[in-house]
């Protein structure tokens, strides 16, 4: 066989080889094209609508979240204007990736789930937002409302994370597709050889590297891009290395300069970054701490691969201001702004456990009560926000040992001088506030008195408790005094207060046991000089001994015993009145005493109503003696009170003429039928001119008002007389009889009836 055959054969032989390497080559290309391009299109198709579906859920779910958070900083701001227009937007950034999501998933069940929660919380929002912004805010509803709506925005998460489930799932059986054709051209290519296979494998392996590189890289690039919080990095030297939008966004915001993160770092971060490395059992570490007008919340992280730092800032400024008003509401008073009470006891407890000598003092503005009635609450509350002002003024200037004044009560306030003051000092310290005060025009030309009250430590007191009351009572007793402004506390002062103390217990004890007696005082008629009536009058023995109404009946008001004690008197007095009326006496009227606080209460009326009817007593047996004090806290519900009770039949007196109320117009209003001179203008008559000048010119108004007029305290036959000759019309008093026992009365009435 020549060569050339044998080359023909051989070159045949290459040609064949090399034209079955050609289609193996083309074969497996076209193979490799095929399967890459489905691969392509897989790829394509997890990049395009997979990946970017986390996107979506992500959005939707930080979109839900920012909802929450208007609504708490709405609650916590009240800044309508940037609620709405942030409310707004996140709304509608929400519904519209609930849209496209629909458009991707189709109308599937969690999405139907979470558009339901969707309208839920819109509806939800609604309601918080009407009652945020009404005249009068529920906050306890407010709160509710805040816990159900992250209850309702908690239950989307549920719905959500199942949509991702689902997204992950696709994204698996997409790889799983890829993987399968990977191998597939992978078979075919070991046929092309050895290299391509290994080629093949390694682009296999790095496709699907890349893949699941490429989803993660961009969920933590989107995660730090679109944080709306600031998220700074730093080196192990606190050169800042990165920082997202928000950081600039602040930057911006705070005035500071595009790349100047390092201007957001805590002063003393390197203490936090010492600790958070020494301790070493937690790789973050939270502080909080202040740029500018805002604070900030920081997680400090420590990168122990890359070497540095991460720093989250959250905004907490609207949480700490907060938090600032809730420690001034503890500690100030809202009216005036000085020390409260509570502040109060807390400086004193500190000053009794360091042992410090210092006085204790308690103010309080004098006929506080008339001011209110007066003026009004307004005018009032200006009143003790000037006063406060003032003393707040007077004691930085004048006290040179650490005086200072605090807020205790309406009209109350407090001082707290850290030295032992000795009663000429505060006689002095007191004169000089008396003599600014009184020197000072307040609001509605309103001029202010003050009452005083004193106690020493430790002389008085060992703690708060035990200053205060004693401080209390030494007020008390200046502000029950015409003359005494200020008193110090001393032994005679407890002594008496521990007996108001007990008397006050007894009291209670008497009442619920009915140890209290009615006594009666005639009442006569000076022209005929016959028995008209009688003054009920009550009386308590207490341990064999008499106590006198003017000691205790002052101690049944302050301890809020008057109305019980007022409720026997009135029901007692009328069921004895009947008594006394059922033998005969069917004229008799029988007086009552009525206290301006139980005339006051707003039952009173049917009180009357009640008792006269529950004892049968005919109303005009029963004769009411009020004072001019009645007028002090409401002048017209008090005339029309009187007009209802002149309606049922009832007497009505006014008790202690010319002592009490300053004005006589309310003479004229008054539905009343007798005045009651007070005793004080009767006992000197027969010596003093100005006494009989007085009580002629009451007997002679009660005359041209058509009412009677009673003297009482008559206790001596020429006081008689001259109240004969000024024309009084009745008189009660010793001259005639004292008070007596109901049996007593009844036999003086035969007596006299007799006679």
């Amino acid at each position: 066989m020549s060569i050339k055959i044998v080359n023909q054969r051989s070159h045949r032989l290459i040609n064949v080889i090399f034209a079955l390497v050609l289609v193996l080559g083309i074969a497996v290309s076209g193979m490799v094209f095929y399967k890459g391009d489905y691969i392509a299109r897989k790829t394509v198709e997890l990049i395009d609508q997979q990946v970017p579906a986390y996107d979506l859920l992500r959005k939707l779910n930080n979109s839900l979240i920012e909802k929450e958070r208007f609504l708490y900083e709405f609650y916590a701001m009240e800044q309508q204007d940037d609620f709405e227009r942030g409310y707004s937007e996140i709304n509608q950034q929400a519904q519209r990736v609930l849209d496209e999501l629909i458009v991707r998933f189709g109308d599937i069940p969690p999405l139907q789930i979470t558009q339901s929660s969707l309208k839920e919380l819109n509806i939800l929002a609604g309601e918080f937002v009407l009652n945020i912004t009404a005249s009068q805010t529920n906050w306890t509803l407010a709160r509710q409302q805040l816990r159900t709506i992250s209850d309702v925005r908690r239950a989307t998460s549920p719905q959500i994370q199942q949509l991702i489930t689902l997204t992950e799932n696709k994204v698996e059986r997409s790889e799983q597709v890829i993987i399968n054709g990977l191998e597939l051209v992978r078979f075919f290519v070991v046929l092309y050889g050895l290299a391509t296979l290994i080629l093949a494998y390694i682009v296999a392996k790095a496709i699907k590297a890349y893949l699941s590189s490429a989803v993660n890289n961009q969920r933590l690039s989107l995660f730090s891009t679109r944080n709306p919080n600031p998220v700074i990095s730093l080196d192990n030297q606190n050169a800042v290395t990165y920082c997202n939008p928000a950081t600039e966004n602040l930057l911006k915001k705070l005035g500071m300069g595009a790349g100047k993160a390092e201007l957001l770092l805590a002063k003393n971060i390197d203490v936090y970054q010492k600790q958070l490395l020494v301790e070493g059992k937690a790789d973050s570490k939270q502080f909080e701490y202040q740029v500018e007008q805002l604070y900030f919340q920081c997680d400090l992280h420590w990168l122990e691969d890359q070497r540095q730092w991460d720093m989250h800032l959250t905004d907490i400024t609207a949480r700490k201001k907060f938090e600032q008003a809730l420690q001034y509401r503890a500690s100030y008073h809202p009216q005036t702004g000085l020390l409260n009470r509570y502040e109060l006891e807390k400086s004193v407890t500190q000053l009794c456990q360091i042992e410090q000598k210092f006085t204790f003092g308690l103010i309080e503005i004098r006929s506080f009560s008339q001011l209110i009635s007066g003026q009004g609450v307004t005018v009032a509350s200006t009143v003790v926000k000037e006063v406060a002002t003032s003393l707040d003024n007077i004691m930085s200037s004048i006290d040179k040992a650490g005086g200072r004044v605090f807020h205790v009560g309406e009209k109350s306030f407090a001082l707290v001088c850290t030295s032992d003051l000795s009663n000429t000092q505060i006689d002095s310290l007191v004169e000089q506030i008396d003599q600014r005060i009184g020197s000072t025009i307040f609001h509605s030309q309103y001029q202010v008195q003050l009452d005083f009250g004193f106690a020493n430590y430790p002389q008085h007191g060992n703690d708060y408790t035990q200053l205060h009351k004693n401080s209390l009572a030494a007020l008390d007793k200046s502000a029950r005094s015409e003359d005494k402004r200020h008193v110090l506390f001393n032994l005679q002062l407890g002594e008496k207060l521990r007996y108001e103390q007990q008397l006050i217990e007894d009291m209670r004890i008497a009442i619920e046991m009915a140890e209290f007696e009615l006594y009666f005082q005639p009442q006569m008629a000076l022209s005929s000089e016959k028995i008209i009536g009688a003054e009920a009058l009550i009386r308590w023995q207490r341990n064999g001994q008499w106590i006198a109404p003017s000691e205790f009946i002052p101690l049944a008001e302050r301890a809020g015993l008057i109305d019980t004690l007022g409720d026997w008197i009135l029901h007692t007095a009328c069921q004895k009145a009947q008594n006394i009326v059922s033998l005969g006496w069917d004229d008799l009227i029988i007086a009552v005493n009525i206290s301006p606080l139980q005339f006051g209460r707003k039952d009173f009326l049917s009180k009357v109503t009640n008792v006269l009817k529950e004892t049968g007593l005919r109303a005009k047996n029963l004769e009411l003696e009020v004072t001019e004090g009645v007028m002090i806290y409401n002048e017209q519900e008090a005339i029309e009170t009187l007009t209802q009770l002149k309606k049922l039949g009832v007497h009505l007196a006014i008790d202690d003429f010319g002592t009490g109320y300053s004005s006589l117009s309310y003479l004229r209003k008054f539905n009343i039928d007798k005045l009651k001179i007070d005793q004080s203008f009767i006992q000197d008559i027969q010596h003093q001119a100005a006494d009989q000048s007085i009580v002629r010119t009451i007997i002679e108004l009660g005359h041209n008002l058509e009412l009677k007029v009673i003297a009482e305290g008559v206790e001596g036959l020429e006081q008689q007389q001259i109240l004969t000759s000024l024309g009084c019309d009745e008189i009660q008093g010793f001259c005639f009889s004292h008070p007596l026992p109901e049996q007593e009365f009844i036999d003086f009435l035969q007596q006299h009836r007799a006679v």
